[in-house]
């Protein structure tokens, strides 16, 4: 544990609570164990908190921008608000709706130490909507180890909600500290649209370029943290993950096969 690095799994919720429940069960999955949860609710009125406490997870309840003292207008402020609290030597996004399999941290973390780069990111992730699974390309942003002090100095977008991200993406790309074409790599990370409407609410995703996107994300999310949080069961969590894990196995061919080997054999 001494020689291994922390990983800073940072999520940032507002009115998603059951996605948040996943979330937390995912991160109690990974195989990787030096890391740390930190979950950052802009929502005030319906605060988070713990059911069973755990060293390694951090709430925090707070709506208003720790530089201008106002509420929140955009997601790029909230991720650099959430990011003072973490302790890690690097960076991972946990977006609230998303999937990640139990490898995600150790394939990113040893990619990282192998390249001895800035950041590392496997070129396709996975796509899943109603019905289906499929391979996506493109930024992926949630899909990226970023060495820490790195996002420190470059920050987050705060134009367009949607946009935080690609800040420090397109930069650490340009100086050549992040590959978006390595291909050793197993998708360890869905964008996941597969969720009922009445848990994902609202993608800010999907409407990058409405300058109400924000507000919208608000008005439309409507899953109160209105209990103490508890992950997923071992059993629910195995159901969420089992069609990515048969998808994986389907399309192995597709993929590094030292990789596969190293990531999946348990699957």
């Amino acid at each position: 544990m001494d020689n291994m690095k922390k990983v800073s799994f940072v999520c940032t919720t507002y009115r998603r609570f059951s996605c948040v429940k996943r979330i937390l069960a995912q991160f109690n999955a990974q195989t990787y164990t030096n890391k740390e949860l930190i979950i950052f609710n802009t929502d005030e009125e319906f605060p988070y908190t713990m059911e069973n406490q755990q060293d390694n997870v951090t709430i925090v309840n707070n709506g208003i921008d720790y530089i201008t003292n106002q509420p929140y207008t955009n997601r790029g402020d909230i991720c650099r608000d959430a990011v003072t609290h973490a302790t890690g030597d690097y960076f991972m996004l946990g977006d609230d709706d998303d999937i990640y399999l139990p490898f995600h941290l150790q394939q990113a973390v040893d990619g990282i130490e192998e390249l001895k780069t800035d950041a590392w990111k496997p070129q396709k992730s996975l796509f899943a909507a109603p019905g289906r699974i499929e391979f996506a390309q493109n930024t992926m942003e949630a899909s990226v180890i970023v060495k820490m002090d790195r996002i420190r100095e470059i920050g987050f977008r705060s134009d367009l909600t949607g946009y935080e991200g690609l800040s420090w993406y397109t930069r650490l790309r340009d100086e050549g500290q992040l590959n978006e074409y390595n291909t050793k790599f197993v998708p360890s990370y869905c964008f996941n649209w597969s969720d009922p409407s009445e848990m994902a609410g609202h993608k800010q995703s999907g409407d990058i370029d409405n300058p109400n996107n924000f507000d919208n994300h608000k008005e439309a999310s409507l899953d109160r943290a209105n209990l103490p949080l508890v992950g997923l069961s071992i059993e629910e969590l195995q159901i969420v993950y089992q069609p990515y894990f048969e998808f994986l196995k389907s399309n192995r061919n597709e993929f590094d096969e030292e990789q596969y080997n190293r990531y999946c054999s348990t699957i």
